[in-house]
């Protein structure tokens, strides 16, 4: 059976998940697919280019449209959508936020979800330059909680710092309190994350008034 580019980039990430990104290899590639180490070099021409094609397929689910209603409310409901769906996918594979924070580059599909998403943005009356602020801000806020999450859930699972009530009183009291919460059931997994869009989303809507 001939073998595609899409198979090339879905066998890349299932090695991900089970490897991480440190060890992937072509060479465990072409193994798991059964062919010569050249033959991958007609899908992809280096592990660079196959690196940005395996982030492009995991940020791909986060630009599904979703119905919202128009003016303010819709760019800011579109938008806390649009970063709960890239947090799911950037969840969804091993190491996802690192893959695609280092290698991410873009293709038509990607481009095209992102030049529309402007489009729908400015018929809702920002401008452009706000539009594209508005989209790296949350862009980044989602890639780099992620970062710490997957970084969080690779660590040896201790209990974190104790902290010199002298020197840290205040992080004493956080890390209190979110223990606190965790122990009632307080909020779930995602609160943490919801309580940060929040506040970046009412930051920009007053920013962008």
């Amino acid at each position: 059976m001939a073998l595609h580019r899409d198979d090339v980039v879905a066998a890349a990430l299932d090695l991900l998940d089970e490897v991480g990104l440190d060890r992937l290899t072509t060479r465990a590639l072409t193994e798991r697919l059964g062919v010569a180490p050249g033959a991958l070099y007609w899908h992809v021409r280096s592990k660079r280019e196959l690196l940005g094609a395996m982030a492009d397929a995991v940020v791909a689910p986060a630009f599904a449209a979703a119905p919202v209603p128009g003016g303010q409310a819709g760019w800011a409901a579109r938008t806390e959508a649009f970063a709960h769906r890239l947090r799911a996918a950037l969840l969804g594979r091993r190491d996802g936020a690192r893959l695609v924070s280092g290698y991410l580059a873009p293709g038509a599909a990607t481009l095209g979800a992102v030049e529309e998403g402007l489009a729908l943005m400015r018929a809702e009356g920002l401008a452009l330059a706000q539009a594209a602020v508005l989209g790296h801000a949350v862009t980044s806020y989602v890639i780099g909680f992620v970062l710490q999450e997957q970084a969080a859930g690779a660590g040896d699972g201790g209990s974190g710092p104790g902290f010199d009530p002298g020197r840290y009183p205040n992080l004493l009291q956080w890390q209190a309190e979110q223990a606190q919460q965790a122990g009632r059931g307080a909020g779930g997994p995602g609160a943490p994350f919801d309580a940060g869009l929040a506040l970046l989303t009412a930051g920009l809507a007053a920013g962008l008034g």
